[in-house]
């Protein structure tokens, strides 16, 4: 496995890569790196190229041009490079009737990985009580966790996702981020396509941002938390009602709820600006106290820029939206 110190090359080199996925569009100028225990995220609306460029790294489509080197070595000669790389797709199916200790072992075997890693692996994915269960009959967050740690059973430097926690419900998304996050640790180097901030929040350390099949240069994580600004509540009174007893409430949850950075006054109500981050509970519990307060509410809303309308403004602003 890779090590995070020393003078080796990064774990990945994407150089110049052009890929043609149809007449009208493709892929042009892709560069970036990943070092070992490095988190780069590829963000970009739907059809910006993302799930393309994973797999062209991952070695399954060749690029029209440009280059891809994994730890040093053309990503063309695959038998010198696929031991580097771990890859887990979007989507994939798991076998019937076969348990999760039996399907562990057999891609021990398949990756010529020391089969003495069985106990390590599932214990690193929480899962030593489901060995004898069939894996079909895993839980979503199981299942996914499964094909992680089997795309490192033979240790590689890469670690290749595809929407990491498609499909999860929140607390198994978080255990999965978990389980990557010490995989980086350990100097496995991710690259994943994402279209959710809680994944880049848990993961990125640099971000590759895609619009039209072209990068936007010199883009930043910095420039994401920027361009997003922070979430933020608006509570809104009645069209007939004084909009100042609200207002004057709102003003005391600096005070009361950990989440709250600021409270500006809006024409029917108040604008509640919160930490930056994602803060899934606390419209309901600043709803709960307005409640207990007596404060009437017409509307509550919670309000944070998605991923697509961050590429969107960052498309504009480095004038990618004009580029044929």
């Amino acid at each position: 496995m890779a090590d995070s110190t020393g003078d080796r090359p990064p774990v990945l080199q994407v150089s110049g890569l052009e890929y043609r996925v149809s007449p009208e569009f493709s892929l042009r100028g892709i560069s970036f790196e990943v070092a070992a225990g490095e988190g780069v995220a590829i963000i970009g609306s739907n059809g910006a190229g993302k799930t393309t460029v994973i797999r062209l790294v991952a070695g399954l489509l060749k690029p029209r041009s440009g280059t891809v080197a994994v730890c040093g070595t053309d990503a063309r000669r695959w038998g010198r490079v696929s031991h580097h790389i771990g890859y887990v797709q979007q989507a994939k199916e798991l076998p019937d009737g076969v348990t999760v200790e039996a399907y562990v072992r057999y891609q021990l075997r398949l990756r010529r990985a020391d089969p003495g890693r069985l106990t390590e692996l599932l214990a690193l994915a929480d899962l030593e009580s489901s060995s004898g269960q069939y894996v079909r009959t895993l839980s979503g967050g199981s299942q996914r966790k499964l094909h992680i740690i089997t795309a490192v059973a033979h240790r590689p430097d890469l670690l290749i996702l595809d929407e990491p926690t498609a499909g999860l419900d929140p607390g198994a998304q978080q255990t999965l981020l978990r389980l990557v996050a010490d995989l980086k640790k350990d100097g496995v180097g991710v690259l994943f396509a994402s279209h959710h901030r809680h994944e880049l929040d848990a993961l990125a350390d640099s971000v590759v941002v895609l619009h039209g099949g072209r990068q936007a240069p010199g883009a930043s994580l910095a420039d994401i938390a920027r361009t997003a600004g922070n979430p933020r509540l608006v509570l809104e009174t009645h069209p007939d009602d004084d909009p100042g007893p609200l207002q004057e409430w709102s003003r005391t949850l600096a005070a009361r709820h950990g989440a709250v950075r600021a409270v500006h006054p809006a024409r029917s109500g108040a604008d509640v600006e919160l930490d930056a981050g994602e803060h899934p509970r606390a419209l309901g519990e600043i709803v709960t106290l307005a409640h207990a307060d007596g404060i009437a509410l017409r509307a509550a809303s919670y309000h944070q820029a998605t991923l697509a309308d961050i590429v969107h403004v960052i498309a504009r602003h480095t004038g990618l939206e004009n580029r044929p």
